[in-house]
């Protein structure tokens, strides 16, 4: 029985080999791209004031660093920005445990440079038609079509707004760079990349951040018509962030919500540093604007350059509003059960807005104070707890009935050492939960608590999850299928809510 299904086996990674070989070439491009010139006597680059992404855009009213950062630390301790956006438009809602969506652009040099290396003419108005009939434009390239007559659709900002061009290439686009390479060495080590055979040196390439750009530096004999390039580009992303702000606590039409910049150096080339698309843009956004004190230890200076800046004007922020599905604070009717929140870092966010609510709502009306526990854990109480005065300040007012820190490293700041250090007091959320195993156990069972979980997927998530079946198991007495069981049946209840991220 084993011979015959190791058989198969053998020839479909066989066939794979041969099919990633340079005579697998792509389809011919479906897309076909027509270039218009402009005569507008408007820079044809929205520079600051819209977006082809979306119409909505955002002012930044403040914005603040939530976090001591010492690069003399060795406590690793990221940026934290909290922002308040005025969204322009008093008729726009939204709840606690919703989202705003951020367009980032590409930065502006990105942009040029890549401009000029396909010589092309950033100026230009393009135009896209699909010239398969199996095939309908996707969304991002149908905005190209929509602001043709406004004349906004030019290359500069097709490519600053709509498609990801630091993004890791796909190897269909590695494909494309080696079929469009003069170079014999080009294209055979494009070639390489895109195939099954250089999937080492594919996977290396994604731990070294290689973008586009980049391999068209390196690889200077590949010219892909742009056409085909604008066809397998994904398009540029939005990102989420929880909103960390009650419509019932902020003036119509604004919003807060907080975000930890990425920025961080490769292990394999610690020279080079890398900031996240949208983070980056909104620190430096903030800081542009004046409404950010720039940060001594953010080096932000040296790449404010990069920002599509070149006049004096305010830049607005493009977002949408997205509702979550799920991640709502009780009915009203149900605010008689408890409610335990688990929110290290900025998984705290969402639950900023709902005691938030929560304090305006019983403050207003005849709803009691629900019993309200929050978990929130950090490296450093000095240093990134976030939130502190107000949560402490919630405490007193009984909007929130008790709160459990976990800090997982401080410093030794007694003898003056600025060294880490680890105390029988440090840990973890997870950890936490334990020590208060019966009167989660009580809460959770016996008074039908709702349970909600913001932050990490992997690590903290998972952690919490054990947790709460190790919880269980150590109440009842029973083994891990039966607290399994039980845990499960929470989830099926929908008092178990999650809102994570990997």
């Amino acid at each position: 029985m084993t011979e015959p299904v190791a058989a198969p086996k053998k020839k479909i990674v066989l066939k794979r080999a041969a099919g990633s070989s340079s005579s697998n070439e792509l389809p011919p491009c479906k897309i076909k791209v027509e270039f218009v010139d402009n005569d507008s006597s408007c820079s044809t680059s929205i520079k600051c004031g819209s977006s082809l992404c979306v119409n909505q855009m955002a002012t930044i009213e403040s914005a603040k660093y939530m976090t001591i950062v010492d690069q003399e630390s060795t406590i690793d301790i990221k940026r934290v920005i909290e922002m308040t956006l005025n969204l322009g438009n008093t008729e726009l809602s939204y709840q606690p445990g919703d989202y705003i969506s951020v367009f980032a652009p590409n930065t502006h040099n990105h942009v040029i440079s890549l401009i000029k290396r396909l010589s092309l003419d950033e100026n230009k108005l393009i135009k896209i038609e699909s010239i398969d009939k199996t095939f309908e434009l996707p969304n991002h390239l149908k905005k190209v079509n929509e602001n043709f007559n406004n004349k906004s659709s030019t290359i500069y900002n097709v490519l600053r707004d709509l498609v990801d061009i630091t993004g890791i290439p796909s190897k269909k686009l590695l494909k494309l760079l080696s079929e469009n390479s003069s170079d014999s060495n080009d294209k055979l080590e494009l070639n390489k990349l895109s195939s099954i055979e250089g999937k080492e040196e594919y996977a290396q390439m994604i731990n070294n951040r290689v973008t586009l750009l980049c391999l068209l530096d390196k690889y200077k004999s590949s010219n892909p018509p742009f056409n085909h390039l604008l066809e397998l580009i994904n398009p540029l992303a939005p990102r989420d962030y929880s909103i960390s702000s009650s419509p019932l606590s902020m003036e119509k039409g604004t919003l807060s919500f907080v975000f930890s910049v990425v920025d961080f150096k490769l292990s394999s080339t610690p020279s080079q540093r890398i900031l996240g698309h949208c983070t980056s843009w909104l620190e430096k956004t903030g800081i542009q604007n004046n409404k950010l004190s720039s940060s001594p230890s953010s080096n932000l200076e040296n790449s404010l350059n990069d920002l599509n800046i070149n006049d004096s004007n305010e830049i607005r922020i493009p977002f949408i509003l997205k509702p979550s599905p799920h991640f709502h604070l009780p009915p009203v009717d149900q605010l008689n059960r408890p409610i335990i929140m688990i929110g290290p870092g900025t998984g705290v966010a969402p639950f900023i807005g709902f005691l938030q609510h929560l304090s305006k709502t019983t403050s207003t009306t005849t709803t009691p104070n629900p019993n309200t526990w929050l978990f929130f854990g950090c490296r450093s109480e000095k240093r990134d707890f976030l939130y502190k005065d107000t949560l402490e300040s919630m405490l007193k007012d009984n909007t929130l009935t008790k709160l459990i820190t976990a800090f997982s490293r401080e410093l030794d700041t007694e003898n003056n050492n600025n060294t880490a250090i680890v105390e029988p007091t440090c840990g973890y959320v997870q950890e936490k939960m334990i020590e208060h195993s019966k009167q989660l156990f009580d809460m959770v069972v016996n008074q039908n608590a709702f349970i909600y979980i913001c932050g990490d997927a992997k690590g903290m998530a998972v952690g919490v999850r054990n947790s709460f079946i190790d919880i269980v198991k150590q109440e009842l007495n029973c083994d891990e299928k039966q607290a399994t069981d039980i845990f499960t049946n929470w989830i099926k209840e929908k008092r178990y809510i999650l809102d994570v991220w990997s």
